[in-house]
């Protein structure tokens, strides 16, 4: 496949996937001419789907902008690629999303899923790519979640079915706290 083959292909794809399509086309070229780091996988492509494939594979471009539109378009689960410091799966939901605690408040993080059952990851300080996930809101101070007790500024996003907090500013580490005396 060239680079004209390349946006032919694009042009005549659904129109749902368009607008992210252009957004790779843009992130890999440049005067119509595919960059050079790009160009060994066009030319192994047979469409815009094994362009865009190649790019996903490879994890050296895991924290790149072009890389999170790569797996948003993929829809696959990415943050396998990623080492989380935290991951609880398998979370039994009964509301519209994950509880956390402030004090006598709750707040439910979304999931991004319609599941009753998710993950949930916290991950450090740029530990993954954050621009793959939909950023939700930041919490600060002392929350819990999942018996855990967090003290600092976190983060918080989704994705297809799980809850990711990124460390931005901890006093300490998460402590595992008795759900009983939460109560």
């Amino acid at each position: 496949m060239d680079c004209q083959a390349l946006k032919e292909a694009i042009a005549n794809a659904p129109v749902k996937s368009r607008e992210a399509l252009d957004r790779i086309y843009m992130y890999t070229t440049a005067g119509d001419e595919v960059l050079p780091e790009f160009a060994a996988y066009l030319e192994d492509a047979s469409s815009y789907q094994d362009f865009i494939e190649a790019i996903y594979r490879d994890e050296n471009r895991k924290f790149s902008l072009l890389w999170a539109e790569c797996a948003k378009f993929k829809r696959r689960n990415w943050l396998q690629f990623f080492e989380p410091k935290m991951l609880v799966e398998n979370v039994r939901m009964k509301t519209d999303g994950v509880p956390i605690q402030f004090g006598s408040g709750v707040m439910l993080a979304p999931t991004g899923s319609r599941d009753n059952i998710a993950k949930v990851y916290v991950f450090a300080s740029k530990a993954f790519n954050a621009n793959a996930a939909e950023f939700v809101t930041s919490i600060g101070g002392t929350f819990t979640l999942l018996d855990h007790e967090f003290c600092g500024i976190y983060g918080l996003y989704k994705y297809r079915g799980s809850v990711i907090l990124e460390e931005w500013q901890v006093e300490h580490e998460p402590v595992k706290v008795d759900p009983d005396a939460l109560q």
